[in-house]
């Protein structure tokens, strides 16, 4: 075989390595849909058991991100808990300022009562004491002629001469009337703006603070429906394998028994013929089939291309490896028994450099030991061969060297 063919079928050998010809494992059990009721085959399909198996692996990726979007809303809701903690602190914080705003308004309150009644009562010192003067000068009525002033106090007191007066006797009086109006109007103004800031202040820190916990609540909700849809994907795909892994063992037990009564008809076969495989010598005919008959046996084996892989199985819907060589040669004359054991005596043993179409080869786990055959197929020319090759595969061509190195060829 070619250097290139080598390369080309190399990818395949794995396959023949875990589920060779006559050997049936759980890896050759791929999965299958559900079957009903109203299914016709009591024996899974190989199809069957593929689809369950797909259904598996959509669950599982159905899962997978669904897993992911729950880690993403998670580590969301995180970060919005964090904000609110934060929002919530800075709340807590400005609500002790509105209180402190609130108690200082209280107290500036009552000092503006307390300053108001002092700047009333120095507007009444002031009052009488140009009264008093006015009256020891006669005159008209002080306090008429005072409010009247469109200049105030101090216009009306230089009016009546008193100006040397209140500078003796009322700047005190004057002084402590005008500084009474300014602690009446610092209270009254700076204490109420203070409060007011605080209190805009505290409405904004309310209206985050209660955005923000919507926020987590929503989040909280979208965390809790995710996990639940993640829930909901887990137990699917639970029960796809579950299908799958029934499918798979009723099939494995149905095959079971179909080589066993297979086996059970070949021994009773080669009983019938005076031979069984267990005391079988190497013994080749007089003379080995014709090259026509090889052509028959390839050409036939050609039209099976397609037909699925069953163990135990001879056609004419599914074949395993020796089943498809003992039909391809019963149509060219030659009778076979079912086994690749049996098959590696009945021929004449030829060289690869010497293969004829039709020729069976065939392979082993270990090349030194016919023991460890495992796998025939039959050569077609061109360093290729048609052969059934193992479970969830069809009857199809492949290179010689797919399987492996063969172990030899026979010539039927």
């Amino acid at each position: 075989m070619a250097d290139g063919l080598r390369e080309y079928f190399s990818m395949r050998r794995t396959a023949w390595a875990v589920a060779g010809c006559g050997l049936l494992t759980a890896a050759g059990l791929t999965a299958a849909s559900p079957r009903t009721e109203l299914d016709s085959n009591p024996v899974p399909s190989a199809g069957q058991v593929q689809a369950a198996q797909n259904r598996v692996d959509q669950r599982a990726g159905e899962l997978g991100n669904q897993e992911e979007r729950l880690a993403a809303a998670s580590a969301k809701l995180t970060d919005l808990e964090t904000q609110a903690e934060i929002l919530t602190e800075n709340y807590d914080k400005t609500v002790v300022a509105e209180q402190q705003a609130a108690a200082a308004y209280t107290t500036a309150v009552k000092n503006l009562a307390q300053a108001e009644t002092a700047r009333k009562s120095s507007q009444r010192e002031v009052g009488n004491l140009a009264a008093t003067e006015f009256e020891t000068q006669g005159g008209f009525d002080p306090m008429a002629a005072m409010l009247g002033d469109a200049h105030g106090v101090q216009a009306y007191v230089n009016q009546v001469g008193l100006g040397q007066m209140f500078v003796t006797r009322g700047t005190d009086i004057l002084a402590k009337n005008s500084a009474d109006s300014v602690v009446a109007r610092v209270f009254g103004g700076e204490a109420r703006t203070a409060l007011e800031q605080q209190q805009a202040d505290l409405r904004r820190a309310a209206a985050l603070k209660t955005a923000i916990q919507a926020a987590v609540a929503r989040q909280l909700a979208a965390v809790k429906t995710t996990k639940s849809v993640t829930n909901q994907l887990s137990g699917l795909l639970q029960s796809a394998k579950a299908t799958e892994q029934s499918l798979a063992s009723e099939r494995q037990a149905a095959l079971a028994a179909e080589a066993a009564a297979a086996a059970q008809a070949a021994q009773q076969r080669a009983a019938a013929a005076g031979r069984t495989s267990s005391s079988q010598a190497v013994s080749y005919p007089d003379s080995p089939a014709s090259s026509r008959q090889g052509n028959i046996a390839a050409d036939w084996a050609l039209s099976q291309i397609g037909k699925p892989y069953r163990w135990g199985a001879a056609g004419p819907y599914a074949y395993d490896c020796s089943g498809l060589t003992m039909i391809a040669w019963s149509h060219a004359g030659v009778a076979l028994l079912h086994y690749t054991g049996d098959q590696w005596m009945e021929g004449m043993h030829v060289s690869l450099d010497a293969l004829q179409r039709g020729d069976l080869l065939f392979y082993a786990t270990n090349n030194a030991d016919p023991g460890t055959i495992h796998h025939v197929g039959i050569y077609i020319g061109g360093g290729t061969m048609v052969d059934a090759p193992y479970t969830g595969a069809d009857v199809r061509i492949d290179s010689i060297y797919a399987p492996g190195d063969p172990i030899g060829a026979v010539r039927p």
